[in-house]
């Protein structure tokens, strides 16, 4: 498909596996798409969901790294990048933009993310499951500065149809957004290794970014 569409303005798709490599190689190969400006990574959803066959964390943050390293002078996109505590690997990694529905997906679900760590039930819908929100991270969520919680507070994000959903989609993205802006500036600040530690609660990825911080910082 690379090959097929080099003579338009997309850019050069691979994807993280067992074979990445390869497909490096391949690209570099081919003339046209050795010369596009960008390249942008896939893949990375089903194996940070740890579907059948996934790769482990540590292969995934490597991937990622090689193909820094192999193409220093294009942009890097990565797909399916849309949690709070992955915005700080992809920052950490220099990748250029990303891009996911999950904020989207989550709200449909119930669920809606937090600063700095990770995703929380809030209204019951069906059959989805997971961590619900205790009573501390109630109180932080009544301080959020969202356009959905200043408008209709937590009930808002509890609500069923399409008023909830809208609700915490809208909170979703708006964290997601602002946790890029909060890396961005402590990275520019220099105090990003200070300021991560306190704000950052996230067991998964804790490990992968300290080690990040070693090697990029």
């Amino acid at each position: 498909m690379n090959i097929a569409y080099k003579d338009n303005q997309f850019i050069p798709v691979i994807h993280v596996s067992n074979f990445l490599e390869e497909y490096v190689v391949k690209i570099k190969k081919n003339k046209a798409l050795r010369q596009k400006t960008g390249i942008a990574l896939g893949g990375i959803v089903p194996n940070l969901l740890r579907a059948p066959k996934a790769v482990p964390y540590q292969q995934i943050l490597d991937n990622i790294q090689y193909v820094r390293e192999e193409f220093k002078d294009k942009k890097l996109h990565v797909f399916g990048i849309g949690g709070t505590a992955t915005l700080h690997i992809a920052a950490l990694l220099g990748i250029n933009s990303v891009d996911s529905s999950g904020w989207r997906n989550r709200a449909a679900r119930g669920i809606i993310q937090l600063p700095g760590t990770g995703e929380r039930i809030v209204a019951e819908l069906g059959k989805w499951r997971g961590r619900k929100l205790s009573e501390k991270e109630f109180k932080k969520l009544d301080e959020c500065q969202c356009p959905a919680c200043k408008m209709y507070g937590t009930k808002g994000l509890q609500e069923n149809g399409s008023i909830g959903f809208w609700n915490r989609a809208t909170h979703n993205l708006w964290v997601l957004i602002e946790e890029a802006r909060l890396i961005e500036e402590h990275l520019t600040l220099g105090i990003y290794k200070d300021w991560y530690s306190s704000h950052l609660d996230n067991t998964t990825y804790r490990p992968l970014i300290n080690k990040l911080i070693e090697i990029c910082l």
